[in-house]
């Protein structure tokens, strides 16, 4: 068709996309949050067009411009003759300084058509995030992640602009990862409906390693523009935890029982030096710990937990119950029987380094906050008395709302949580601690004798006498969700880096896979009257 003579309008229509409402700590847009106008100017031929530049305004009050949940929308009708153009945008601040370099579009005016430009605004990524997006997936692309059990988990990729903004929706990219270096390992490409999830499959081979490498892919040049960063690496390592059962019963005078994944199987199984295990820890160097009350020994033993003894430490008669090390490797031990905790430095050849005794008073749980302080949970005193370092000092007595303390753990933020089984509730303090509990939980409670928080601040609580574990989301104040099937005089609790629940039953073992409230996978071969748990981090 001949192009007629005269004028014919165009409409440049811009969309800027806006981030989801659901997303957290972001700003709502990927393009600058200072960009308010669009300059465009126009040519023919490499000859300005009289008039121009001219500016639009993108803001959702600017005239032209409508603003839904998904993005703002703004039309500019122009009047040109009918020809071919390239019109130059240049995004811009209230000030109408330039947010971006200037880019050009091609485009042809034909008359008697309804000329439509459409213009999407892209952010230029300036980095590419990625995160851990299941619960089995543990860290982040900087510091690395740790992938636990050997089913594919998720990794959360995404771009980011310069100013941090996500960058999602309309032109947005695509995301590819390809394995670089590492057996047995492989990556999925993304669905449709989850285009920034990768599935990572593991080999299930305990601490091995790879490395990926992420690729984000545009339509057009965007890679190609400067400050474009579209390719990342991350490191993942893979994490087949091993369980271990400390068993009052089975032997002479009890058991320490050694589980692979998935647990159901023969363990392996050691006798020598243990006598009653109430408690067991993990250096880092993977030697294992047990506290013996029948035998007032702690007992340690190097991988694969089969032999004798490497260490015995002979605590005289104290009847040790429970165990903690600090950072530097130094071994607290509580002591029922004599009411002290005491300290044992590597190699743990010589006698105790420090004895604390002053506010001690059958002690039957301990526990370490990050500066080192030192929590002791002493049941006949119905207090948790805090120790700061060298804890030879006049300790902080927490005891309001204490009563029959048996279990003690913090929450993310630092708050403390207290199990008691006098007053049949959990009760949850702010730092310093000596004041009344924040929150005093009773609902479900029936002797709490164990308690383990995980990473989004749910809480598990074994209630002995009720033979359920009941499970508490913050702010702890509802209804829980009580864990019943399979659960007989609960007295330990353990989770794993995937978030399953292990229960230590008056003969079993139980393990729980979220949410919790189906049939368990129970381990009995080797099970004797199982007092302590422990998974290797």
């Amino acid at each position: 068709m001949p192009l007629q003579a005269g004028k014919a309008s165009a409409t440049f229509r811009i969309d800027i996309p806006t981030q989801a409402t659901t997303a957290k700590r972001r700003a709502p847009r990927y393009v600058s949050p200072a960009t308010t106008q669009l300059a465009i100017d126009i040519e023919q031929a490499g000859v300005p067009i009289a008039g121009y530049p001219v500016t639009v305004g993108l803001t959702p009050t600017s005239s032209g411009c409508s603003s839904t949940l998904a993005s703002t929308n703004c039309q500019l009708t122009i009047a040109l003759a009918p020809g071919d153009y390239t019109a130059t945008l240049t995004t811009e601040d209230a000030s109408s300084t330039p947010l971006s370099s200037a880019q050009s579009i091609a485009f042809t005016i034909t008359a008697g058509t309804n000329n439509v430009i459409s213009i999407v605004l892209s952010g230029i990524p300036h980095t590419l995030q990625i995160a851990a997006g299941a619960r089995a997936m543990h860290g982040n692309g900087l510091s690395g992640l740790t992938l636990y059990g050997s089913a594919a988990q998720p990794v959360l990729v995404v771009a980011l602009d310069a100013d941090g903004n996500t960058i999602v929706g309309s032109g947005s990219p695509t995301f590819s990862a390809s394995l670089v270096s590492g057996s047995g390992w492989s990556a999925a490409a993304p669905s449709t409906t989850s285009p920034n999830m990768i599935a990572i499959t593991p080999p299930g081979t305990n601490g091995s390693g790879a490395t990926f490498s992420v690729t984000a892919s545009y339509s057009d040049a965007t890679c190609s523009q400067s400050g474009a960063v579209c390719s990342a690496s991350f490191t993942v390592k893979n994490d087949i935890q091993t369980l271990f059962v400390g068993n009052l019963l089975g032997g002479t005078v009890g058991t320490l029982t050694v589980y692979a994944p998935p647990y159901t199987g023969t363990p392996t199984t050691n006798s020598s030096g243990i006598n009653s295990p109430f408690s067991l820890i993990l250096n880092g160097a993977g030697d294992l710990f047990v506290a013996n009350e029948g035998g007032d020994t702690v007992t340690e033993y190097a991988p694969p937990y089969t032999g004798t003894p490497g260490t015995t430490i002979d605590t005289g008669g104290d009847e040790p119950n429970a165990l903690v090390l600090d950072g530097a490797g130094n071994l607290f031990v509580a002591n029922n029987n004599d009411d002290t905790v005491k300290e044992y430095v590597p190699p743990y050849t010589g006698a105790a380094a420090a004895t604390i005794s002053t506010g001690v008073n059958s002690p039957f749980a301990l526990l370490l906050d990050g500066a080192g302080d030192l929590f002791v949970a002493n049941v006949e005193a119905s207090t948790v008395t805090e120790y700061a370092p060298p804890y030879t000092g006049t300790p902080t007595t927490i005891s309001s709302g204490v009563g029959a303390p048996t279990g003690v753990a913090f929450d993310g933020a630092g708050d403390l949580f207290v199990t008691n089984i006098l007053s049949n509730t959990v009760t949850e303090y702010a730092a310093p601690y000596t004041g009344t509990p924040t929150t005093t939980i009773s609902r479900g409670v029936d002797f709490p004798l164990a308690l383990v928080l995980d990473g989004a601040g749910d809480l598990f609580v074994a209630n002995n006498h009720g033979a359920t574990v009941t499970e508490y989301v913050p702010p702890y104040t509802g209804t829980p969700t009580t864990i019943s099937t399979g659960v007989s005089q609960p007295i330990a609790l353990a989770l794993d880096g995937a978030g399953n629940l292990f229960v230590a039953n008056a003969s079993t073992v139980t393990e729980y896979a979220p949410p919790y409230t189906g049939t368990p996978t129970t381990i009995s071969t080797g099970v004797s009257g199982p007092r302590a748990l422990l998974l290797t981090p």
